[in-house]
This record gives structure tokens, sequence and C-alpha cells, in this order.
């Protein structure tokens, strides 16, 4: 946990520049992908293993105000859980928050979680509408000081320690806005790649496979593969676009 609150620090120590997004984009993604590849949420007897997370940061004192964070309470806290309705239905969302404003008063109060898009609890594939309805009693069973201690270190073993993660943009997010001036700003955060996968190129027992594989492919292979990309697809997916035909 301590490598996980050292990567949160960084991140707050950001502050954007001429509407600069990358630094804030980049330590988004490595926390992201530290949440995917060494941690699963444990709850009771569930345990919830994250695919896909989608990061969602809003700090105004460091000129980063993502416009789609709900700004919840819970989301200025760090290792609970925020559902985004008190129902379980199809518009359901369970946030991971990781923020540590609390744990220093002087400091601004800021909101950072990660959306739990796709999951595996307790094997299952598990889709982000799918996943309140899953969790939800367990987690409100917890008392106050277990709901702050469900986040856990990975068993590793041979079958994860060669995961593959990709970075791409968050699904569904819409730049109209009915208040002027305000399209552009979205469109500047929905660009951002703080959609985090990892396994994309696996089929799951339900025989899903997650969402944007081309680019989450492309992203990954343009800082961890430098031999033949073809084959790579091939390999990994079963063809290869055009592009890569070839090389």
């Amino acid at each position: 946990m301590k490598n996980l609150k050292c990567q949160i620090r960084n991140l707050e120590s950001i502050t954007v520049s001429n509407e600069d997004y990358t630094a804030v984009e980049k330590e988004l993604q490595l926390l992201g992908k530290k949440l995917l590849t060494e941690y699963v949420i444990k709850i009771g007897n569930i345990e919830v293993e994250p695919l896909w997370v989608e990061a969602y940061y809003s700090n105004i004192s460091k000129k980063f105000s993502d416009p789609f964070i709900h700004g919840k309470e819970e989301q200025s806290k760090f290792c609970v859980l925020y559902f985004h309705h008190n129902t379980d239905d199809p518009r359901s969302g369970v946030d991971i928050c990781l923020s540590l404003c609390d744990e220093d008063k002087n400091k601004s109060k800021y909101y950072l979680s990660y959306l739990l898009k796709y999951t595996l609890v307790n094997g299952e594939f598990t889709t982000q509408s799918q996943l309140s309805a899953k969790i939800r009693k367990a987690y409100n069973s917890l008392s106050e000081s277990d709901k702050s201690c469900i986040l856990f270190n990975k068993t590793f073993n041979a079958t994860n320690t060669n995961d593959i993660v990709g970075y791409t943009t968050r699904i569904r997010l819409k730049a109209a806005d009915s208040n002027p001036g305000t399209e552009k700003i979205k469109k500047s955060y929905i660009s951002l790649r703080l959609a985090i996968a990892k396994n994309f190129d696996k089929s799951y027992p339900c025989e899903k496979r997650l969402p944007k594989l081309e680019s989450l492919a492309d992203n990954y292979l343009s800082t961890h593969e430098s031999g033949n990309k073809e084959n790579w697809y091939i390999d990994h997916f079963g063809y290869c676009p055009q592009k890569y035909k070839g090389k």
C-alpha cells in the first residue's frame, strides 16, 4: 500500500501549465496499471479483480478539473467504494476511490477515483452495470473500518506475471453540453487516454473480449513490442489489421 500511496503523491504534486495534461495523464495511467496488475478488492468472501478501469480526477488547485467526475464525498477519500446510484440498474457503476487529501488537513480537497468498468468477480466476467448488484449488500454489511481495508496486494504466480496493459480513451463520454463554452473543455479531457485495460487480448468464460481492442493493442505495441507486429496481432487476436501486414 505504501507504493500505491507514493504513486498518488506523485500525481498530487503535478500542477498543469498551459493546459498541457500530459504529465497528469501519464501518472493516472501508471496508477491505473498498478491497480490492475498489483491489487485486488476483497469484500468478505468476494474477490473483485479489475480488468479495465477508468480514471476520474479533479484537483482545481493543480489546474486539472475533469468535468466528467461526479465530485461526490466518497471520491475525496482513500480506499472506499463509491456507488453511482442507490439502485442496481443499467445506469449503475462503482468506483474505487483513492484520494489522500484527508491525510493532510492543510491540503486542498480533490477527487480521485477509478471506475471499475470490467472486472472478474470471483472469476466471473462482470460489466460495469452488473457489478453493484454483486457486491453492494456485502459491502454495506462491512463496518466503517473494514470498508477502508478492501484493497489487497495480489498473490503473484506464473499466470499473472505476464499481464499486458494498454491505454485508450474512456467510453461513452460526450462533449455536447447546454452550457456555452464547455464543449472545447470537455473534448480536451475526452481525448486523454484514461482507460487502462489488462489482458485485453484474452477471451473470458462468457467468450467476451474487452472493447477498443485495436486502440489498446496499438498503444501497447507502440511502447512494448519491437518484434513483428503482424505476428503479434495474429498470435493474440487471430487476425492482423492492414496497417501492420508485413511489419
